[in-house]
């Protein structure tokens, strides 16, 4: 009788890491996708502000301050991204 609650109770242990390994794998992934999709919206966000600045008659301004400053979120990100997308293609190989 004993030897039968252990077994049910490492069945148990297993079930519950296993979707622990799933929600953090989940969750990862969608943390990934976040920081893609918030690195694409900065990268427009840096173009427009640089047509702006480029386009302005009375020198660059805000546009150009804001082209500037948005580099901040973006060199961050982008190193987000380069670990993303090297991460999967070492899982594919």
């Amino acid at each position: 009788m004993i030897s039968t609650v252990t077994t049910v109770t490492t069945t148990t242990t297993t079930t519950t890491t296993a979707s622990t390994v799933t929600t953090a794998t989940s969750l990862m992934a969608g943390l990934g996708l976040t920081a893609t999709i918030a690195l694409i919206i900065l990268l427009i966000a840096k173009e427009l502000a640089g047509a702006a600045a480029e386009g302005s008659p009375r020198g660059p301004g805000v546009a150009g301050a804001m082209d500037r400053v948005l580099n901040v979120g973006i060199i961050p990100l982008l190193m987000v991204f380069v670990s993303i997308v090297f991460v999967k293609v070492m899982s594919v190989l």
